[in-house]
């Protein structure tokens, strides 16, 4: 008896230091990984369109890697504010926040994390209108891609939306053809963006059937992916393109779907943009709108049950 709990002693040792040493593996400080997470808190909030909650995130994600010196996270961070100040267009302080993070990627000769500042920056200046600097900017991008041998579609894509601002037409649909031919379709982001920027396209040059299909596309990706700004931008790019088919009321009934999702992610600018065109074709095709300006006043004013951006 005293032989085998002697052997079962043993046995019960070995098992013991196995375990042990099977999560022996040391885990990284916590100071070393809370500006991730607060970076992708950041990110997933961001993803659904909530601008400014996501921003204070990014903004406690910058103290974070600031205060434990990861000059990768302290870019990656500047490199998020910089972006939520471009959709909110604010370009001055976007462009301001992209330099500081490209200043750093280029000091660690991050050249990936260059490509994407670079490519950002120039999404921001063709929002401002400032396209000779972006054809610039996406040249040194594409240059420095090609040399280190990186990939980096929203390049192309950006590429094709500059086209379109320089009504290069031609040159535009050709770039978004090979953007969208290379997009990786299990990133919904990539994928939706170059379906948008495509639809836009067909806007501009009066093809509205075509640019419906590819808003409709853009719509379905970011309905997946819980995109909820993008869901919005995509109906009322739809309605925009009914409206200028003459289906008035096709346009209203995407324009009263955008016009609540806005309200409920508090863009008041967007609601005011929608609303101006939901009052002139209820004027001449009358249209009631009563009950969707009901909600959209409500949610507008913070007036939220269940808001997606809290």
């Amino acid at each position: 008896m005293k032989r085998f709990s002697k052997y079962l002693y043993l046995l019960l040792c070995i098992v013991f230091f196995a375990c042990a040493s099977g999560n022996s593996a040391p885990k990284r400080p916590k100071h070393l990984t809370a500006g991730m997470e607060a970076l992708s808190e950041g990110i997933a909030i961001y993803n659904m369109g909530c601008y400014q909650r996501s921003l204070e995130h990014f903004f406690k994600a910058h103290e974070l890697f600031s205060a434990s010196d990861q000059l990768n996270g302290v870019a990656m961070s500047l490199n998020n504010i910089g972006n939520i100040y471009r959709i909110m267009g604010n370009i001055d302080s976007a462009i301001l926040f992209f330099d500081e993070s490209l200043g750093i990627y280029t000091d660690i000769a991050d050249h990936k994390g260059v490509v994407q500042i670079l490519s950002n920056k120039a999404a921001v200046l063709i929002q401002g209108g400032r396209l000779e600097e972006a054809d610039k900017l996406l040249s040194t991008a594409e240059d420095m891609a090609l040399k280190n041998r990186l990939v980096y579609n929203p390049l192309l894509t950006n590429r094709g939306i500059l086209f379109t601002k320089q009504k290069d037409y031609n040159r535009a649909e050709k770039m978004l053809e090979t953007a969208l031919a290379k997009a990786d379709r299990a990133n919904l982001s990539e994928f939706s963006t170059v379906n948008f920027a495509f639809g836009k396209l067909m806007l501009e040059t009066r093809r509205y059937e075509e640019a419906v299909e590819f808003f409709e596309t853009a719509l379905a990706v970011d309905r997946t992916s819980g995109f909820y700004k993008g869901i919005a931008d995509d109906l009322a790019a739809i309605g925009a393109a009914y409206l200028s088919l003459g289906k008035n009321e096709l346009a209203a009934d995407f324009f009263k779907r955008s016009i609540k999702i806005y309200a409920l992610i508090e863009n008041g600018k967007k609601v005011e943009d929608i609303l101006e065109k939901l009052e002139n074709i209820s004027k001449t095709n009358k249209i009631d709108i009563r009950v969707t300006l009901h909600f959209v006043n409500r949610w507008i004013e913070g007036e939220t049950l269940e808001s997606p951006c809290r």
